[in-house]
Parts: structure tokens; sequence; C-alpha cells
């Protein structure tokens, strides 16, 4: 999970929208902006300015003060599939849509290369689809039908999801054994590289929201 799934833009996030958020950011804003008082509408990235720090080691030390008072597994099923829908949705599909592309490029620039994992390409395709798909139907007929907890029927479907949930694990675990868990050769290009460190962090964003699915949302709605 990044920072921004529960922080929201340092551009835009203010401080009183924090202290709305988790009273105990208090402690940490403090500690950079003694006079906080008078700075309650300036953005997480004007008190980062005025403290003449990095904002992003800002926007972690605040996102670990949240999830200390607020673990993810406690938060309330809306605030969840909101969390869900807006952090882990578009992005996957489109990041997926560019490694295809960067793939293709790196099995035809290093076609004779030993150490370029043959069939990368078919395998991140076939992962497109798969999660293509799978979202489509699970937006339509379960993660909207969960707002407010609606007192709905939803063993079947969940089941569904749950079944393709494993099939894109499988195609998950797949890539990582065909890159070495994404280790890159001594002979890789930057491009090359840069494949693997996308590819890696795109594993773990939608293996963090299968987890978030079915080991956290889903139960809520299961007998």
């Amino acid at each position: 999970m990044n920072y921004q799934d529960i922080l929201g833009c340092y551009h835009d996030t203010t401080v009183a929208q924090l202290i709305n958020q988790c009273p105990q950011t208090v402690d940490i804003l403090c500690k950079y902006v003694p006079d906080l008082d008078a700075h309650h509408q300036a953005t997480v990235e004007a008190v980062a300015s005025i403290a003449d720090i990095n904002p992003d080691q800002l926007c972690q030390e605040l996102f670990d003060t949240i999830m200390e008072q607020t673990p993810i597994e406690t938060l309330d099923t809306d605030v969840l599939l909101e969390l869900i829908l807006r952090g882990y949705d578009v992005g996957h599909v489109e990041q997926l849509s560019k490694l295809h592309r960067l793939a293709r490029k790196i099995e035809a620039v290093h076609r004779t290369n030993p150490d370029v994992p043959k069939g990368i390409t078919l395998a991140i395709k076939k992962l497109e689809r798969s999660l293509t798909a799978h979202l489509e139907q699970e937006n339509a007929h379960v993660l909207k039908r969960m707002l407010h907890e609606q007192p709905l029927n939803l063993e079947a479907p969940i089941a569904q999801m749950n079944e393709e949930h494993s099939l894109i694990k499988l195609q998950l675990r797949k890539l990582r054994q065909m890159t070495q868990s994404y280790s890159a050769p001594e002979s890789a290009c930057r491009s090359w590289q840069r494949f693997y460190r996308e590819l890696k962090a795109l594993d773990f964003r939608l293996s963090e929201r299968i987890y978030l699915e079915r080991d956290v949302l889903f139960p809520r709605f299961q007998l």
C-alpha cells in the first residue's frame, strides 16, 4: 500500500483534514511545525516546505501513525471499498498494458540473450486479460453491492471472485519464476531493469489487493 491510498495527495491534503482523520498525527506535525494552530489549512506539502524536509518522509511518518491507530483490517467497509476501488483498479490495467509493450520490446531487442525469460510477453498479456475480465465482473456484481453493507446474498459471486484470485496468483507466481523473483541479470539494459522493477511493484500491489478482498473484505459478507 502507498501512503497516498490513505493520506491522499500531499499537494491537496490539509493539516485539518489529517487531524480530523487521525488526531494522533498532531504529534508528528508539531514536531516539524510547533505553531501548528496557524497552519491548519496548509497542505502537507506546505508543512514539509516550512520544515525543510522531503514531503515523502513526512507522508511516510504520518501514514505509519495513522495505520498504528487504525489497522486496515478494522477500517469501515465503505472506507475499505473506496480504498480498493480508488487505489487498485485502473492503474493495474494501464500498468500491465505498458509492461506488455515493454516486455515485447525487450524480447525482440535481446532475443539472442539466454537470460531473457522466453514467453514473458505472452505471460503478461494473459495476466492483463485475466485481470481486466476479473475487475469488470467484480466491480459490477460484487464490490458495488457491498456499499453501505447491503444485506445481500453474495456467497456465490464471492466464491467465483476467489477462484479468479487464485488464477491471478498462479499467473503472478509464474512471472516470479520466469524472472528469478524479478532479479535482473548483469547483462540487463536500463529498460530491462526498469521492466523488472515495475513488474515487481505491480505484483506487490495486486497481491495486496487480493489480500484486502479475500481475507479482509469478503469474510464480512460470508456466513
